[in-house]
């Protein structure tokens, strides 16, 4: 196993705070921060990203100033996602989108204000995925954001808890959770959810604290710091920690030292984890001089620096039925000059790595499909440095419904409108299924339908280099389909 390493950044940027939150951005590689505690009587509501070498302040119009909020990115809509957190006085409750540009308020229903909650993307079911936090007491229940609305989950999971860690492991397609507070204890408890289904993994490993932060970093979980209690007299903790599915290994703790309420996100371009400011000396006898706000990076000795250029990504079968698996091969322009490290990234997120050896021009991994999974498509990348190439993978679900009809509406529509496009089925669908689109005879996406629904809709922008005339669609589902003709104008 490679020794992991920490370097401090020289650079300068936001303001030392705690209780912060960051994401990255795998359309733009930039690590994005909102808001935070000064802990000198003010709530910090402005962006940062970070570039690898700098800090930009880049908008201070959006969500209202707060801390402990969470925020995680939506690769297969290219957004970040922030909900909650606290003022001095209240529990918010408001969900908001960054684009990269600017911050657009989403909804104000769903769950119930609160802050300390926990919040990661899962890739597989395309959603954001909510846990636990504080209200007047404090929460487990589980939530999901679609990208349009909240939906409450019925599932049973990790007990109440507040200032939990969470992260998505793509690899395995599980979301790993570990610790938290209850009663102002730290937890030291491991769960995992795959799918909606969730099993405690292990009560062993780091020591048990809240406020730690937690990232998937493409091969395994990593983990720093956290707080033992977060009443008086607790310790706080300074150790790497790696999750592999099966077990917690101790890594090095020579770095940021003991550190709670900080944040971390996964550079997955770089391949460094991110870590910034949090608090150094418990927050019962922290003042505002305490807070740090310090950049460091964390990687691991010996990884390669020798990209080599990608020529092609392929996966076969594809489509693909769900339950099953399909072999992505990766193809070299070039025999490898020395072992490859190949990134696999679906809709953005880095979910493995192909080794080339030497003299090799490809390499494959076999990915594995839930049985859950329902029908969608995917945009599989190979990168290696600055060089990528990607395809499209069409994952269907062995259930199936009647399709009776497809709309668009507006029809005629101009290069540049965004147009909904609808389907409808003859009877309810027995659990959430995906229709695929297609606009002539080119896949262009899937439709998602909901349980007990018969209808659903999405939007779908028509390019500006759209030539006009007619577009002919077609909506699918096993052997039925339905079809419609756009006009572009």
């Amino acid at each position: 196993m490679a020794k992991v390493l920490w370097t401090r950044k020289g650079a300068i940027g936001p303001k030392p705070r705690a209780g912060h939150a960051v994401t990255y951005d795998a359309v733009r590689n930039r690590i994005v921060l909102f808001g935070g505690d000064s802990l000198a009587g003010s709530l910090f509501g402005d962006t940062w990203e970070w570039n690898g070498e700098s800090w930009a302040q880049v908008q201070d119009i959006g969500p209202s100033a707060r801390a402990f909020h969470a925020l995680a990115y939506d690769s297969s809509r290219g957004r970040s996602v922030l909900f909650g957190g606290r003022t001095a006085s209240a529990r918010l409750g408001d969900t908001w989108e960054w684009d990269g540009e600017s911050w657009a308020q989403a909804a104000d229903s769903g769950p119930v204000a609160r802050s300390g909650h926990s919040m990661t993307f899962d890739s597989v079911r395309q959603r954001i995925v909510l846990f636990g936090g504080e209200l007047q007491e404090l929460l487990n229940d589980i939530w999901e954001w679609d990208g349009s609305r909240w939906v409450q989950q019925d599932e049973q999971g990790p007990s109440a808890r507040i200032n939990a860690a969470m992260a998505y492991d793509s690899s395995r397609n599980r979301i790993v959770l570990f610790g938290g507070a209850s009663q102002n204890q730290g937890l030291g408890d491991t769960w995992e959810r795959s799918g909606v289904t969730w099993a405690q993994a292990a009560d062993f490993g780091p020591d048990a604290c809240a406020g730690a932060a937690m990232v998937f970093k493409g091969t395994r979980i990593a983990l720093f710091g956290g707080i033992s209690s977060l009443t008086t007299l607790p310790e706080l903790f300074g150790r790497s920690w790696e999750w592999d599915g099966k077990q917690w290994t101790a890594r090095q703790d020579i770095g940021p030292g003991p550190l709670v309420f900080h944040a971390m996100a996964f550079d997955s371009a770089r391949q460094r984890i991110v870590l910034f400011g949090g608090l150094p000396v418990p927050p019962s006898v922290a003042t505002a001089t305490d807070v740090r706000g310090d950049t460091w990076e964390q990687f691991e000795a010996g990884q390669s620096a020798v990209p080599v250029e990608i020529a092609a990504v392929d996966a076969a079968p594809n489509p693909v039925q769900a339950g099953s698996s399909s072999r992505i091969t990766v193809t070299l322009a070039a025999p490898a000059p020395t072992t490859a490290d190949v990134d696999l990234l679906r809709d953005l997120q880095l979910f493995a790595t192909i080794q080339i050896p030497p003299q090799a021009t490809s390499g494959t991994f076999e990915l594995s499909i839930p049985a859950s999974q329902p029908t969608t498509t995917v945009t599989l990348t190979a990168r290696s440095g600055r060089s990528l190439a990607s395809t499209t993978l069409t994952i269907q679900s062995p259930v199936t419904v009647t399709v009776v009809s497809l709309a668009v509406v507006p029809n005629p529509a101009a290069r540049g409108q965004i147009v909904t496009v609808t389907v409808e089925i003859a009877s309810p669908a027995p659990e959430d299924v995906g229709v695929l689109l297609f606009a002539n005879e080119q896949l262009a996406g899937s439709i998602d339908i909901p349980t007990g629904a018969t209808s659903g809709a999405r939007n779908v922008p028509i390019p500006l280099v759209s030539q006009t005339g007619a577009v002919n669609l077609s909506a699918r589902s096993g052997s039925s389909r339905a079809e419609t003709v756009l006009q572009v104008t």
